[in-house]
């Protein structure tokens, strides 16, 4: 071979070898990755995501910027059901890319709004047990760091100048529901006009958390309280001892359904009680 030859099929493995280091480094996240760790300002003080997460479930939301009016309803809303993601041991954190003031300035009209969705829903109040006010931390993400190492920064997705002001300088509303292992178990993707289905965030940390526990799988449409599926690894003859049940509803040969065995224990407990 010649030396324009030599050079020629060097230069081509050059350009192989780049295309697989920046197609690589390009990469999303994936379900199953580990999330990444980050020390960033909240309204909560300095935090290191890893430690602060404590080993326990968490969800970490971002919104497109502060002062904004879906990403006041949804913050309001994630601030009115604080107590259904405490009682699920799930921690929950969200982030924009607005500075520390306004985040803290932000706080007092998301909460006033937050009350509005407390009286629409009719929520009764107990002396003491009130709602609380929003309570979880907002990151200051302004370098957007957090941001691209979880591909929230889209500057692309529409609608974005004339919406929301600047195009280049916001986030879509991600949702990462983070095992506790630091484990991506689900991401959702929202375009920056379309408020998310916190309902659904929470019918996900219900399934996540039941499957987990349980070693079952999960139905389209499930909710809590309902038949889940036998995972195919499981052979039909060892389903009542593993699950300590008295039937199982055979669809096919790969489609054999259980009561809710969380359900089920409850159940019996109260049973036992009377």
């Amino acid at each position: 071979m010649n030396l324009k030859g030599e050079l020629m099929n060097g230069f081509r493995k050059l350009c192989w070898v780049l295309i697989f280091i920046f197609s690589g480094a390009s990469n999303a996240l994936q379900i199953g990755d580990k999330a990444p760790n980050f020390v960033a300002q909240s309204t909560k003080g300095e935090i290191n995501f890893h430690e602060w997460s404590d080993n326990k479930w968490t969800i970490l939301f971002s919104h497109p910027g502060d002062f904004t009016p879906i990403c006041t309803t949804e913050l309001a809303e994630l601030a009115f059901l604080q107590p259904e993601f405490k009682k699920r041991k799930t921690k929950i954190i969200t982030l924009s890319a607005d500075s520390l003031d306004d985040h803290l300035e932000w706080v007092s009209h998301i909460d006033k709004y937050k009350n509005l969705i407390r009286k629409e829903k009719k929520d009764t109040i107990t002396i003491g047990l009130e709602k609380p006010d929003l309570d979880y931390p907002i990151l200051a993400d302004n370098k957007l760091r957090i941001a691209a190492a979880y591909g929230m920064y889209h500057p692309k997705a529409e609608p974005s100048k004339g919406v929301f002001g600047d195009a280049n300088k916001s986030t879509i509303r991600s949702v990462f529901i983070i095992d506790p292992d630091k484990n991506i178990q689900t991401i959702l993707s929202y375009p920056k006009h379309i408020g998310r289905n916190f309902n659904e965030i929470i019918r996900i940390i219900d399934a996540l958390q039941l499957a987990r526990k349980y070693d079952v799988t999960i139905p389209g449409n499930w909710q809590k309280g309902k038949q889940v599926v036998v995972p195919t690894h499981i052979p039909s003859e060892d389903i009542k001892e593993i699950y300590n049940v008295e039937f199982f509803v055979q669809h096919q040969d790969y489609l054999r359904t259980i009561d809710d065995p969380s359900e089920d224990k409850k159940n019996r407990s109260n049973l036992n009680g009377q």
